[in-house]
């Protein structure tokens, strides 16, 4: 998939920015390309998957609730992204 056409594939599934850890799944079993690793506020790291199109540069992951998801750590970040969505190489941003 072109990471061109995420927003879209989002937007079709009722999504435009945020991503449910099941849409996160799907989403990831057809991209894994993208998937990146963030500071978030109070010493967390969130993830989320990268795009080009202008309606989002970012989708974050959320949880149940559509609260951002967050981690304590980069490699509780990193071992989410690989036992969850089989993710294996997310890029790490300002760490």
């Amino acid at each position: 998939m072109a990471e061109d056409e995420i927003t879209q594939w989002l937007v079709k599934r009722g999504r435009k920015r945020d991503l449910s850890i099941e849409l996160a799944k799907q989403l990831a079993a057809e991209s894994r390309l993208g998937w990146y690793i963030a500071p978030y506020e109070h010493n967390r790291f969130t993830v989320g998957k990268i795009t080009l199109q202008k309606l989002s540069t970012r989708h974050a992951l959320t949880d149940d609730n559509s609260k951002v998801l967050t981690f304590a750590s980069v490699e509780e970040a990193r071992t989410f992204l690989r036992d969850e969505l089989k993710v294996l190489m997310p890029y790490v941003f300002n760490v």
